[in-house]
């Protein structure tokens, strides 16, 4: 999908269309309906409305991202606060289509006042004017907002282009990594002690007594099942992708979390083991081939038919919320501590990305002086710890108290999260983008069920989780990155999951054979590419 902006950036530049030129006017008095070229559109935040007196301007974003927004208390506040409103104008729930329409609009002349986008377009079409440049503005009316890039120069690198242009501010994400969970009922009935559970072999030998008690009645049960890609397990055999200014391993680019070294020397150990939880019938066989969709996964974990997940960090609470219980009652779910060598080293398992490059927020440049000041303003106090309190916390009284010097949640998330869609409410489920801010992980980690929580405190600092790098790529790179990796990582994927099915039998020939049809295809030159981009932007 980047090649459709990238390629619209071409048209635009050879048809000679003056992208400065474009968007509305900008200004308090411009609407939602106006934004879109005279045909209204759904568009603000519920029942927030403009006081009068109060400064507003217009936004367009994905349409499920004003939904969240709209049910917001602590974002309602927030206007208050500040005096200022902002008219959200609804693009397509899906994020590919919503960066399509932001193409789509700075061609029609319909780009509101502010946007969000991907990083790269916010460069491609602020370097043709299409966008404000930022710098000046936060130098002048952004004093959190310079703060932080003064104080976090990897930050400060990422969204500043060589000329001293910020066309794009980008939000950061929560520290945010999978947790391995299982079913604790299931453990303590087949005899299983989790704290016994170290290494590898211990893990598989674990899944083989799950599968011995559980399977022997039910044929349809895998102790390991999940969604998404079944080759998830690279940072427990060293064979993570990895990148630093003296080397770069694996596809990184676009995957700081999920992503693979096939070169790594532990890899092909790695397979041989994923191969035999799949001949043993530990694992899901529908999982591995790519057929089994979330609700499998879903229906799997709450019926009994699996014990042990690899997800995102929010969902061992999700099953609890979401049935577990009323199915059996015995149903409880736990996180399993990360995995260790034969030496007792704690083996450190991927995060993402510490800023979201595909959620960047951009003023249009037809926008109005007044009205761009007002936008960076309103940005700025979600970065000063005013600003910060609320989004992270709330109202003192109403969401948090403070006990000991030490904030703590009053209101129950259960409660809150488990709110009708549209209804108001507190949530500080930070990873989602609302406005363009930095995250409060104490308070993220804070609001949710007590399994993550408490996880969250054992699990995720240095000595767990590895670091992880946001990288700025040229739009030559990103060109060639994105032709490249769209082939690679369905071949790789293919490739792996034919070695683990028996489709192409696992042997020291084949594998070579597949490595260096890989490096046929460019793998080695995507690391190169990522390496000469880490070195510009860390100016290594």
């Amino acid at each position: 999908m980047k090649k459709r902006w990238l390629s619209m950036a071409a048209v635009l530049t050879a048809a000679g269309i003056l992208l400065a030129g474009c968007g509305t006017s900008g200004g308090t008095s411009t609407t939602a309906a106006q934004g879109q070229g005279g045909e209204a559109q759904e568009s603000g935040t519920g029942e927030t409305q403009a006081a009068e007196g109060t400064k507003t301007y217009t936004m367009f974003m994905r349409g499920t991202f004003i939904d969240w927004i709209g049910e917001l208390k602590w974002y309602d506040e927030a206007e208050k606060r500040t005096g200022v409103h902002v008219e959200y104008v609804k693009g397509p729930n899906d994020q590919e289509d919503a960066y399509a329409e932001v193409d789509q609009r700075l061609i029609s002349g319909t780009l509101p006042d502010a946007a969000m986008c991907r990083q790269a377009q916010a460069n491609v079409y602020g370097s043709q004017g299409a966008f404000r440049d930022l710098a000046p503005l936060i130098e002048e009316y952004a004093p959190n907002i310079q703060a932080y890039l003064d104080e976090n120069p990897d930050y400060a690198a990422l969204v500043t282009n060589d000329d001293g242009t910020i066309y794009g501010l980008l939000n950061e994400t929560p520290k945010l990594a999978d947790f391995v969970f299982y079913r604790a009922d299931h453990f303590r009935k087949a005899g299983v002690d989790p704290s016994q559970i170290k290494t590898v072999d211990d893990f598989t030998q674990a899944m083989k007594t799950l599968k011995e008690y559980y399977g022997k009645d039910n044929p349809n049960y895998y102790p390991l099942c999940g969604r998404d890609t079944f080759f998830r397990y690279a940072a427990w055999f060293d064979c993570a992708n990895n990148i630093s200014a003296e080397e770069s391993n694996g596809i990184y680019y676009n995957a700081a979390k999920d992503g693979m070294d096939i070169y790594a020397d532990n890899f092909y150990h790695m397979m041989e083991v994923l191969k035999g939880w799949y001949d043993d019938g530990l694992v899901n066989p529908e999982w591995v081939a790519g057929s089994y969709s979330e609700g499998d996964w879903e229906a799997a974990m709450l019926n009994g038919d699996c014990s042990i997940g690899y997800d995102f960090m929010t969902r061992p609470q999700w099953f609890l919320d979401n049935g577990g219980p009323d199915i059996d009652p015995d149903y409880e779910i736990a996180v399993l501590d990360n995995i260790e060598d034969e030496n007792g080293n704690i083996k450190k398992y991927q995060v993402d990305f510490p800023y979201n490059e595909q959620r960047a927020t951009v003023i249009n440049a037809a926008t109005d002086d007044e009205t761009a000041q007002t936008i960076i303003q309103f940005i700025d106090y979600f970065w000063g710890e005013e600003g910060q309190t609320l989004c992270s916390w709330g109202v003192e009284g109403e969401s948090y108290q403070v006990v000991d010097g030490k904030k703590e949640f009053i209101v129950d998330y259960s409660t809150e999260e488990s709110k009708p869609a549209g209804e108001k409410k507190w949530s500080f489920l930070n990873d989602r983008y609302t406005v363009c801010k930095p995250v409060d992980d104490e308070a993220f980690y804070a609001w949710n069920g007590d399994v993550v929580k408490d996880a969250a405190a054992r699990l995720f600092d240095e000595d767990h989780l590895m670091d992880a790098y946001n990288i700025k790529y040229t739009e030559d790179q990103l060109e060639e990155l994105s032709t490249l990796t769209a082939t690679l990582n369905e071949q790789v994927k293919s490739n792996l999951t034919g070695f683990v099915t028996g489709r192409t039998e696992l042997n020291e020939a084949n594998w070579q054979a597949f490595l260096d049809d890989m490096d046929s295809k460019g793998y080695s030159r995507v690391e190169e590419i990522q390496l000469e981009a880490f070195r510009s932007t860390y100016d290594e």
